[in-house]
């Protein structure tokens, strides 16, 4: 097969390298053509009147009829009987040979595109004749409208006809390339995302018309009539594949985004090519040589521009594209040399054959490169992080799979610095991805230096699995002490941080850790329980944590819980539980907080204190406040109807206070049922009131403005002061339980209350105690001045229709502690 290959090799390669060598003959030139209409009769006549030309190669003037005369010495080669004295074409002229012999015309041979020449004198104007008569004389008539130059060579029939066949195969062959190229770049436009490939299709078209029309195969593969009209539409390919040529460029080096000026030139630039091609094909005209060189200078300068300004931006593969323009630089001065009349097209031949192959091959090559290039920078990312330059989950994946098909034990510790958002809010992500870069090439270069010193036997790697988490894999069986010192030395990393404006930016990290085997036998689960310890908070002051069984459960469980919530809303099967409040000093009822309860059918009882987290962080917590604000106002309006001075609780989140569609509810549902809104009392956590100094206060107000009052639950689990709440406005101030509980032993716990009861005092506050369990509790904070009781030894939280029965017994109670005790 290679021996099949090779030998078609050589038979390309000495075929396209076939070069004739012309016979020797003199030719005469006819100086002074008195009549335009000089026939060849005239010439016979006239034959003392030519002149000797010293070389084969003859000038054209435009507008003007030459007359030559070959004379051939075919003595000289007396073994050679068919011969054919063959010229360039004429790219607009005629060419008439006369074969004469003794001073009779034996025969002739014209060339012009207005009559139906043969496809082979458009490409070879030539005569055949024979040496039977040493007496042969050769006239050649000669006409063109511009100027040219064109070459004479007498030679045998049998070089000829392998002259022609070589010159027809090869200009097959670069006409093919071209078409083939430019109908590649088309379908890839088509179906890729390399839209501008579509002017460089466009491009090689044009060049491919434009080199068919100028050595005349365009009548080969076209009707005359066709070919006759894409010829004389030369200059429209000419401006058509320079407009492609610079839009072709300047898309490929994205001057649009780095130099929108130069862009803007540019793109006017080709518009006017553009223009200038359909006048021409509007019109018919031709152009002159002046205007095609103006138009190649204005090629030059737009494709120099492109490049400065895409090299100074460092584009790829910028010098291997501009190399790969050179070719066709220099194949359009050969063309202008040409039409100019300064060098022959024969001489023009193998040096534009060999620019036209280099040229193609240079300009795929530099697409399939940038192609690669992107589909290599296509697969680096897609196992690696473009903002940091670290291997991503995809690729930690991978590497965790080989080493459990491996069966090597290996432990992932999963981190997540805990400034990182805080840094992109305040620096920017550019800096935030700039500062992990500079933080994680510190951290190699320690990793390194600490297995160089004593752990010989395991490796590292570190991927980033998300924004602001990351992994380091070690590789090999490690000792809770050596995690540790891992621990220590990522956290000495971050702790060091970057320097900013002159001063330090640190930062701390917690890590998860989790082993294979002996937490998973698979890289996916791995990797996620290495994240279940990393979002452990179990255990406070440690900022590592091994993977914990017991995590995973709890995972799973609020999972479950977060689903089951949803339907628990859409189902309505949650449920309201109302816990009496109590005026401490008379013993009346003041009102009831409204309590949400769970009772899952698989899963029991659910606290609030689990699945109003889970509510919050799942985003239902908005339908959980709209259901309890919605039922507890429907109780309202029946307990109205039983005590009409009844006041309601209902605890709101933090998440709901500032959701201008809670007012909205509230004013629509109070107006609906008739409720005064002076009986209904929000409350919110003291926690959530200092995290919303800032509009918490404003928030407050729109409240007030509807009527409804405000409460501070859980007072005492906060930092706040009585004197920042109170410019919050408040009505209510529920102190917490854990205060009242045991505030019959705790001298501690009745020195808050009673302080607390003074100072609300003073600012004009109601006080609730929660979590009243006696009788003595029930006294003592009557004593201490407290207002309102709510707790187990008034009531439980109970269903609304028992509430309804207990509200009922304790109106007509006539001494209520006595009810209460009982």
């Amino acid at each position: 097969m290679s021996v099949w290959i090779l030998r078609v090799l050589v038979f390309l390669l000495s075929f396209a390298c076939f070069q004739v060598k012309s016979a020797a003959f003199d030719i005469f030139f006819l100086e002074t053509i008195p009549d335009s209409q000089l026939t060849i009769l005239d010439v016979l006549q006239d034959d003392d009147k030519f002149q000797t030309l010293a070389q084969t190669h003859v000038e054209i003037k435009p507008q003007q009829k030459h007359w030559f005369k070959i004379a051939p010495n075919f003595s000289e080669q007396v073994d050679k009987y068919h011969w054919v004295l063959h010229t360039d074409r004429l790219t607009q002229g005629h060419i008439t040979f006369y074969w004469v012999q003794s001073g009779k015309l034996v025969s002739k041979s014209v060339y012009s595109r207005l009559n139906n020449s043969s496809p082979e004198q458009r490409i070879f104007p030539h005569i055949r004749l024979t040496s039977e008569n040493k007496n042969t004389t050769i006239y050649i008539e000669l006409s063109n409208p511009i100027a040219q130059q064109i070459s004479l060579n007498l030679t045998t029939a049998e070089e000829f006809d392998t002259l022609k066949q070589s010159r027809q195969f090869w200009y097959g062959a670069e006409l093919s390339l071209l078409y083939f190229v430019g109908l590649f770049m088309f379908v890839m436009a088509l179906t890729s995302k390399y839209k501008y490939l579509a002017y460089l299709g466009g491009y090689f078209t044009f060049i491919a018309l434009q080199y068919s029309v100028i050595t005349g195969v365009v009548y080969f593969y076209l009707p005359d009539l066709v070919a006759e009209y894409i010829a004389s539409l030369s200059a429209g390919w000419l401006f058509l594949s320079t407009a492609a040529c610079i839009m072709f460029n300047a898309k490929f080096l994205s001057l649009k985004y780095s130099n929108k000026s130069v862009y803007r030139v540019v793109q006017t630039t080709a518009r006017f090519f553009l223009a200038a091609a359909c006048f021409v094909v509007i019109f018919q005209t031709s152009v002159s040589v002046s205007a095609q060189v103006v138009s190649f200078i204005i090629l030059l300068l737009c494709i120099g521009s492109s490049y400065y300004h895409a090299i100074a931006h460092k584009r790829p593969l910028i010098k291997l594209m501009l190399l790969a323009w050179l070719p066709a630089l220099l194949i359009e001065v050969g063309r202008i040399t040409l039409v100019s009349g300064f060098i022959a097209q024969s001489e023009l031949v193998w040096p534009v054959r060999i620019l036209v192959f280099s040229h193609v091959i240079l300009i795929c090559l530099a697409i399939y490169l940038l192609d690669k290039k992107k589909q290599d920078s296509f697969a680096f990312y897609s196992l690696h992080d473009k903002d940091t330059g670290l291997a991503n989950r995809q690729a930690l994946h991978h590497f965790l799979e080989a080493l459990v098909v491996s069966k090597k034990n290996h432990t992932i510790l999963a981190f997540s610095p805990m400034m990182s958002d805080q840094v992109k809010l305040s620096f920017g992500v550019e800096y935030a991805n700039k500062r992990l870069k500079v933080l994680f090439k510190k951290l190699k270069s320690q990793l390194s230096q600490y297995l160089e010193s004593g752990f010989n036997e395991q490796t590292h790697e570190l991927y980033k699995l998300s924004d602001d988490t990351f992994a380091l894999v070690l590789v090999g069986d490690l000792s809770l002490n050596q995690i540790e010192q891992y621990v220590c030395l990522l956290a000495g990393v971050f702790e060091e941080g970057v320097e900013y404006k002159g001063f330090q930016l640190s930062d701390q990290i917690k890590a998860g850790v989790a082993h294979f085997p002996t937490h998973a036998i698979n890289s996916e689960l791995l990797i996620q329980r290495s994240l279940l310890a990393l979002a452990d908070n179990q255990s406070y002051g440690a900022n590592w944590h091994i993977y914990d069984p017991s995590i995973a459960a709890m995972a799973e469980r609020r999972l479950k819980l977060s689903a089951a919530l949803q339907h628990a809303i859409q189902n309505n099967e949650l449920s309201l539980f109302l816990q009496p409040q109590v005026v401490l000093c008379t013993g009346q009822v003041y009102g009831a907080e409204g309590l949400l309860r769970w009772q899952h059918p698989d899963l029991g009882f659910i606290t609030p204190d689990e699945f109003i987290p889970i509510a919050e962080a799942s985003g239902q917590i908005n339908a959980l406040t709209e259901w309890v604000i919605t039922q507890g106002l429907n109780y309202q309006q029946e307990i109205i109807k039983v005590y009409p001075n009844h006041m309601l609780s209902l605890n709101i989140s933090g998440k709901d206070l500032s959701r201008k569609e809670l007012i909205v509810q509230l004013i629509t549902q109070l107006n609906e049922l008739a409720l005064d809104p002076s009986q209904i009392i929000l409350e919110i956590t003291e926690s959530v009131a200092i995290a919303g100094e800032g509009q918490l206060k404003d928030t407050i107000e729109d409240y007030r403005h509807l009527g409804v009052k405000i409460a501070i639950d859980d007072y005492g689990t906060g930092y706040s002061s009585l004197a920042y709440l109170s410019e919050l406005g408040f009505d209510e101030l529920k102190v917490d339980k854990q205060f009242v509980m045991d505030i019959d032993t705790s001298s501690k716990n009745q020195t808050i209350c009673k302080t607390t009861c003074d100072m609300a005092k003073s600012l004009g506050s109601i006080v609730v105690a929660e979590g009243v369990e006696s009788l003595s509790s029930y006294n003592k904070l009557m004593n201490y001045g407290c207002d309102i009781g709510q707790g187990y030894f008034i009531s439980k939280p109970i269903r609304f229709d028992d509430y309804m029965h207990w509200l009922t017994q304790a109106n007509q109670a006539i001494d209520v502690k006595q009810f209460l005790v009982r």
